[in-house]
């Protein structure tokens, strides 16, 4: 065993620590300010991985997390501390981005967190294992294909985790092991329930558990099977409906919403409101004949909850089921000069401004990856006069501001915390044209 000291946390949220020699070393559940001993494991790129052994001089802000498996399943890696150092964990995790990545000396604000900050996921997928001869449904244990049961987590409600109980017994009774995951989504709004039976055959061979869970489920109102053959993705793009409705209800503010089963809605419902309320507030009161872009749009939420009902709205996705959702939802919801287009937003944008159009704003919120470089570009070229960047990796998020930097100037970057006991966090900033 080796002893540590920590002086911080890398991205997904290990404690960062020297050996005597100078290498660093990665421990899992180790806090800034600690002294401890770890196990040390192989090395990649540079980086040890270790494992806790001991806390010789722990944190003030340590705490025994309320999962009892939080260590083996990895996916909360933050539940060890408390509130307040989760908090500025996430904010000094932005602010090093910004300085380190981007150069960038931007205002990082305190982080905006949940009062209540357990049970707020409205949807999981579970994998499904049969190794035992019983069926487990869970998340797979960080870098392995380990199965850790998910039926207690705390990151959802009650009534999922009684209805992954009631899936493992269900399935296991019928004897047939071919469903690979369940996805499974709630409604906020209303507790109606939807899931997604996962298999690589083509045919749902389980027709008797649909019927068992409309006779014992009556929360659940919508039952599909997703057909994935590539066990590198978690869906696959073929869907049949089983029953119920094809869609479940829900809301953000004012706004109601259809999700059907390939709908991306962000998992946290309550905090999405705030992400968005916050973008709203960062932007201020916009002109009534204001032009608004929505790039990545989604389902169109963020520029729903943004724009007036009769300002020019454009959204724009590469996922065709996003849009058609974005369109009933925009109709739903009255909005009177919203258009929605199926296409890549770098390949959209440079096009729709050679016809001589013109946008007053542009909200960007990219996957993980950030924006494409091309769309970076055409926004610059556009001179636009405002953008808002919604961002869930602070890493992409510093690269492209410092792009976008040598023609806008950047505001306060404002932490939203969505993901409670994890390392992830979403941020909001408005860039205003030099």
């Amino acid at each position: 065993m080796t002893q540590l000291h920590i002086t911080g946390l890398s991205h997904d949220g290990c404690g960062v620590g020297r050996t005597a020699e100078g290498k660093v070393v990665f421990v899992p559940g180790a806090l800034p300010d600690e002294t401890i001993t770890a196990t040390l494991g192989d090395s990649h790129k540079g980086i040890i991985q270790g494992t806790l052994e001991d806390v010789l001089t722990p944190s003030p802000h340590r705490v025994t997390p309320p999962c009892p498996l939080a260590e083996a399943c990895g996916g909360c890696a933050l539940q060890v501390a408390d509130a307040a150092l989760q908090a500025e964990i996430k904010r000094r995790q932005v602010e090093d981005a910004l300085q380190r990545i981007g150069k960038l000396d931007c205002q990082v604000l305190p982080v905006k967190t949940m009062a209540e900050p357990w049970r707020y996921r409205n949807k999981g997928i579970f994998h499904a294992d049969y190794s035992s001869g019983v069926t487990r449904l869970g998340f797979y244990e960080k870098g392995s294909h380990d199965l850790v049961p998910a039926a207690g987590c705390l990151l959802f409600s009650e009534q999922i985790n009684r209805l992954t109980a009631w899936l493992e017994e269900a399935i296991t009774t019928t004897g047939i092991a071919d469903i690979d995951k369940v996805m499974i989504r709630e409604s906020h709004a209303t507790g109606d329930m939807m899931v997604v039976f996962v298999t690589a055959v083509q045919k749902f061979r389980q027709q008797r558990l649909v019927e068992r869970l409309q006779e014992e489920w009556p929360q659940i109102t919508s039952i599909w099977h997703n057909v994935n053959t590539n066990p590198r993705l978690m869906l696959g793009r073929a869907y049949t409906h089983l029953h119920g409705k094809e869609t479940i209800p829900e809301r953000l503010g004012s706004l109601h919403y259809d999700l059907s089963p390939a709908s991306f809605f962000q998992v946290n419902t309550a905090q999405a409101e705030v992400l968005y309320q916050t973008g709203k507030d960062l932007l201020g009161a916009l002109a009534a004949d204001a032009t608004i872009l929505d790039l990545y749009c989604g389902i169109g939420t963020i520029g729903s909850f943004i724009a007036d009902k009769h300002q020019a709205l454009y959204g724009v996705d590469s996922v065709g089921q996003a849009i058609d959702d974005a369109k009933k939802a925009a109709k739903t919801n009255g909005f009177t000069n919203a258009h929605f287009t199926t296409a890549k937003a770098e390949v959209w944008l440079p096009k729709w401004l050679s016809k001589g159009n013109h946008a007053d704003i542009a909200i960007i919120d990219p996957p993980r990856k950030g924006c494409d470089g091309k769309l970076l570009d055409a926004l610059v070229s556009a001179q636009l006069p405002r953008i808002l960047y919604i961002s869930c990796n602070p890493a992409t998020l510093a690269r492209d501001l410092a792009k976008l930097s040598k023609h806008y100037h950047i505001g306060a970057v404002q932490p939203v915390d969505l993901f409670p006991q994890t390392s992830h966090v979403e941020n909001v900033v408005v860039l205003t044209r030099k």
